[in-house]
């Protein structure tokens, strides 16, 4: 009997020696993940060490090995795409500076930031008419001037034939509605950001070599023609609107990128 068990551990102990450890299983992932990375086969690489952490979570210098991959890996990552940018941000700057030269930045003492201005729109004089601000981040805002009898005009609509575009209702004592009177003459304005505007910026953007109507609602409806001038104004700004935000969200990329390409390093050198 004593015999029969030693024999049984002896059997054991052999199949315990022969079995591979969770190193054994764990190196060869991680060598596959080395070699796809060296193959600039990063997500690949990215996906065995998720594999490695998951299926091997109690070897820790395999893991530990992987973790340093993985920075590395996200490391080039970053570099690559900040050399991209490096490449093109120059060349959008560029064609967005000669863009910005039709613009003007408005007076910001009534203001709460500064807004480019199409020179067309700057140069108008005061009155019944249409025009549009845009802000540094590319997001812009569309404006109704009024100046005549009393209408209380709280929305606008933009047609060209059978199609139109309209805004949003702005109710009177909203911020977004400003009346007054000076010397006697009436004053309206309503302010439609982004999302109240309803894109009727683009809409007049599309349509700018046909003749656009304006109508205003209120009290009653006030109709008036929109301008060439005005249209194409709209169109080069609608232009500049999309430039500037591209080049915004660019530059908040590369700088969060920037930040990242720092902290990797810091956490690396510290492992």
């Amino acid at each position: 009997m004593k015999t029969k068990i030693a024999y049984t551990l002896l059997i054991l102990c052999g199949c315990i020696a022969c079995t591979p450890t969770v190193s054994d299983n764990a190196k060869p992932l991680l060598d596959d993940a080395i070699s796809h990375y060296a193959n600039g086969m990063y997500n690949t690489a990215k996906m065995l060490i998720d594999s490695i952490h998951a299926t091997y979570p109690k070897n820790v210098e395999v893991r530990r090995q992987a973790r340093n991959l993985l920075f590395q890996i996200e490391k080039d990552e970053t570099n690559r795409t900040l050399a991209y940018m490096d490449s093109i941000l120059p060349i959008m700057q560029s064609d967005w500076e000669k863009t910005q030269a039709k613009f003007v930045i408005t007076d910001t003492t009534y203001l709460p930031k500064p807004y480019y201005q199409h020179k067309t729109f700057a140069k108008q004089a005061p009155g019944t008419t249409l025009y549009c601000e845009i802000t540094e981040q590319g997001d812009m805002q569309l404006i109704s001037s009024y100046q005549g009898q009393t209408l209380d005009h709280v929305a606008l609509k933009v047609t060209h034939g059978d199609v139109y575009a309209a805004t949003d209702t702005l109710p009177i004592g909203s911020v977004y509605n400003n009346q007054f009177t000076d010397l006697g003459v009436r004053w309206e304005y309503l302010t439609f950001d982004t999302g109240r505007q309803a894109d009727v910026a683009g809409f007049i953007a599309m349509y700018a070599d046909k003749t656009l109507k304006v109508t205003l609602y209120g009290k009653r409806k006030y109709t008036y023609y929109l301008s060439k001038a005005s249209a194409k104004a709209f169109k080069e700004s609608v232009d500049f609107a999309s430039q500037t935000k591209q080049l915004y969200q660019l530059k908040q990329e590369y700088k969060k990128l920037t930040d990242k390409k720092i902290w990797l390093e810091q956490t690396q050198s510290s492992l």
